[in-house]
C-alpha cells in the first residue's frame, strides 16, 4: 500500500488475546493501517493476527516505534529486526523513534542516522519521529 489510510488501528495498552481479537476485528471491518510499538509488548500478537487474517501484507500499512532503550546505533537495527520477526514481516511501512529524548545520552544525529540506515537496508519504507515535544531539544539548565 503506497498511501497511509485516513483511519488506522492503534494498539496501545492492548495485550494477549485482546490485541489479537482487536486486530482481527479491525481488519474485518476494513482497517488497513495498524500502529504498534516496541514498548507496547504486543508485536508478536499483532503479527499472529495479521498472518491469520489472510490479508496480503502489501495491502496493509504497518507502523512500529523504536523505544528509548534501543536508540543507540548498535541497538536500533537489531531491535527493529526483532520487531520484524515478531510482526512476521520483512519490513514495516513506517518506523518511528518513540518519544525522542536527545538529552538521554543518545544524540538526535545518532538515532536518526541509525534509523536512516535501517531504511537503506530495506527494513522500513519510511522513517520519522513520534511524540516529539517542543521541550525535547531544549538545553537543560
Amino acid at each position: 500500500m503506497s498511501k497511509i489510510p485516513a483511519f488506522g488501528l492503534g494498539t496501545f495498552r492492548l495485550q494477549g488475546q485482546v490485541v489479537i481479537d482487536s486486530v482481527r476485528n479491525g481488519l474485518e471491518a476494513g482497517y488497513r493501517a495498524i500502529d504498534t510499538a516496541q514498548i507496547y509488548g504486543n508485536e508478536a500478537e499483532i503479527g499472529e493476527a495479521i498472518a491469520a487474517s489472510g490479508i496480503a501484507r502489501k495491502d496493509l500499512v504497518l507502523t512500529t516505534k523504536i523505544w528509548v532503550e534501543n536508540y543507540a546505533r548498535e541497538k536500533l537495527i537489531p531491535s527493529l529486526k526483532d520487531s520484524l520477526k515478531k510482526l512476521r514481516t520483512d519490513a514495516v511501512d513506517l518506523t518511528l523513534i518513540h518519544w525522542p529524548a536527545p538529552g538521554n545520552g543518545v544524540s538526535l544525529e545518532e538515532f536518526m542516522s541509525a534509523l536512516a540506515e535501517a531504511k537503506s537496508q530495506g527494513l522500513t519504507k519510511q522513517i520519522g519521529v513520534s511524540n516529539y515535544t517542543s521541550t525535547a531539544n531544549r538545553p537543560r539548565a
